[in-house]
């Protein structure tokens, strides 16, 4: 498994993004291209002005494109980054947080080679290690490492699902149906547990709180508040021991959102996950990934 970082300009990473992740790569870089594999990890870096990463995640299928899909490649009416590939995002800012929120190429020491074209091998271990670490501190996850959820649910039984685990789930499950998900979304002071988003500018269609033991009148004001400023999806992850107070506040503090509101059950969420990778590993298999 190699490590790559993906540069290019802003808007060339919106589109990127937009399109549900694709890159491409000129002709010169056909040799680069060829040695990329299913399941290598792809670094997203901004060049000027944003200049530092915002994302990551991996590499699912090569192809070669015949139809212009980039700004300079529609001004001149042709191909100019035919070789090209396709990616699951694992984490991505979204793009108004990309300046505010991304991690410094110069405090990494990035320079060329390392970002001079838009794929760049990155084959120094001791800067691989050192964007690895940056990128674990400020988004979560090392990008060489599985979801953590697939080694400490594999071994742990249902019952005993705590919250950061089934936010994990949830989390999960949504790059699973090829969304951007993302953990500890930002949204006016207060942070969302999970949100899915279908392209990379847009605001979130899904939302969900993770209720186990907290404040569930706080989890009810936040999908609240996503729901009026957004028109998202609300979800509410609890378990069945909650119902009756979700209930009573849904009929009445929280009655304007009682009709949009989703009670999902936290064995449902386990059992959704298992579902999901099952169908994923069959696709594997069959060859369909």
């Amino acid at each position: 498994m190699a490590s790559w970082i993906l540069s290019g300009f802003r808007q060339n990473w919106k589109i990127a993004l937009q399109q549900g992740g694709v890159w491409g790569v000129k002709e010169r870089l056909k040799g680069l291209w060829l040695g990329l594999k299913k399941g290598d990890i792809v670094i997203f870096y901004v060049t000027s002005p944003v200049k530092g990463i915002i994302g990551f995640g991996r590499v699912r299928d090569k192809f070669v494109q015949d139809k212009p899909l980039w700004p300079d490649e529609e001004e001149q009416r042709k191909v100019l980054y035919p070789y090209r590939f396709d990616f699951d995002v694992e984490y991505c800012l979204p793009s108004d947080r990309w300046e505010e929120d991304r991690i410094s190429g110069r405090d990494l020491g990035l320079g060329r080679p390392d970002i001079g074209a838009g794929l760049n091998a990155l084959a120094n271990p001791l800067l691989q290690e050192r964007i690895q670490d940056a990128i674990t501190a400020k988004f979560g996850r090392k990008p060489s490492e599985q979801p953590q959820v697939q080694r400490a649910i594999a071994v742990e039984p249902e019952p005993s699902l705590d919250h950061n685990k089934l936010q994990e789930l949830v989390f999960e499950i949504g790059r699973l149906n090829r969304f951007i998900s993302e953990k500890e979304y930002k949204m006016d002071g207060e942070r969302l547990d999970v949100v899915w988003r279908r392209v990379e500018k847009s605001v979130p269609t899904y939302v969900f709180e993770v209720q186990v033991g907290g404040d569930i009148y706080h989890a009810f004001g936040k999908l609240k508040h996503a729901f009026d400023i957004w028109n998202s999806n609300i979800f509410i992850v609890l378990s069945k021991g909650d119902v009756s107070k979700a209930d009573s506040l849904l009929s009445g503090t929280f009655h304007e959102i009682q009709p949009r509101v989703k009670k999902i059950f936290i064995e449902e969420i386990w059992e959704l996950y298992q579902q999901k990778r099952k169908w994923q590993d069959l696709e594997r298999k069959l060859g369909l990934l």
